[in-house]
């Protein structure tokens, strides 16, 4: 592989979240990711599924967030508000 592509692939590497970086990312736990999958519909799909978990990328999971008032509640210092 090239220093180019690699560095290419890097650089996209730096958007991909787990449950426990999203859970970091918007305040709270990482099993409310799971339930958060199952719950809402409009939940990002994984970009894959490995066999440690599913990744995602973390824009989509941002503008998820954001547009549900998730994101802006991860802000504050009150993460029960943004558990369900």
């Amino acid at each position: 592989m090239s220093n180019t592509a690699e560095s290419s692939l890097r650089a996209l590497a730096v958007n991909l979240v787990g449950p426990a970086e999203i859970g970091e990312l918007l305040g709270v736990d990482a099993n409310t990711i799971n339930v958060w999958k199952a719950r809402h519909r409009q939940f990002p799909s994984p970009v894959r599924r490995l066999r440690s978990g599913d990744i995602w990328d973390k824009r989509e999971i941002i503008a998820w967030a954001t547009a549900t008032g998730r994101y802006l509640a991860a802000e504050e210092t009150d993460p029960a508000s943004v558990e369900s």
